[in-house]
């Protein structure tokens, strides 16, 4: 049996009507960007109101980055990369399980990505998108790049155009999301490498 899907739960809880609900699913399209980002970003919905109605749907706990303090032992699970790329913090590791915060814990495609990278089973906690973003930079501060733009670790192979958009004052919103599809583009190649090391080692 198919599991509901966010929209349809929030539609069912009169959370959302049924033209936001399309709206937001063809704005997703157009974006690239999952469900629950989308609805934020149009104001259809509080990232607040979102993080608690899943909280209490899924019956797991609403992560409070004010009262966690995510052991390094954690972070080191989830490459900064991949981090950036689902929008992931992992909180703790125990027992060949990692916790992971999650804006959006019914995003199976994140769950299954992290799984098949830790080889660990991942258990989504939910965490208001802010409060992720907020942590992502907390817990995985920007890599200063080497000599002649080599890399201090496994991103900043664009900083030079993101030197550029700084300089163009291109902030809030637009300059965070041209950011983040920097990002997700560093992740894929990040991952890509890694698949070419295990072939040769093979």
């Amino acid at each position: 049996m198919r599991k509901p899907r966010l929209g349809e739960l929030l539609l069912e809880a009169n959370l959302i009507d049924e033209v936001q609900l399309k709206i937001a699913l063809e704005e997703q399209k157009l974006r690239g960007t999952r469900f629950g980002s989308t609805l934020i970003a149009l104001h259809f919905i509080d990232e607040n109101v979102l993080a608690a109605f899943l909280s209490r749907q899924l019956n797991m706990p609403c992560v409070s980055f004010n009262n966690v303090d995510v052991p390094p032992a954690a972070l080191t699970k989830v490459p900064r990369g991949l981090a950036l790329m689902y929008h992931a913090v992992p909180i703790k590791a125990q027992d060949r399980r990692l916790y992971v915060a999650m804006a959006d814990p019914m995003d199976l495609e994140t769950i299954e990505a992290l799984e098949a990278h830790t080889k660990m089973v991942v258990v989504p906690m939910v965490a208001p998108q802010s409060s992720i973003e907020d942590a992502l930079h907390r817990y995985y501060p920007e890599e200063k790049t080497g000599p002649e733009g080599s890399l201090g670790g496994e991103l900043g192979l664009f900083p030079e155009l993101v030197k550029e958009i700084e300089e163009m004052e291109v902030f809030g919103r637009q300059f965070r999301q041209i950011h983040d599809h920097l990002d997700r583009i560093e992740a894929t190649l990040v991952e890509l490498r890694a698949l070419i090391s295990e072939r040769k080692v093979r």
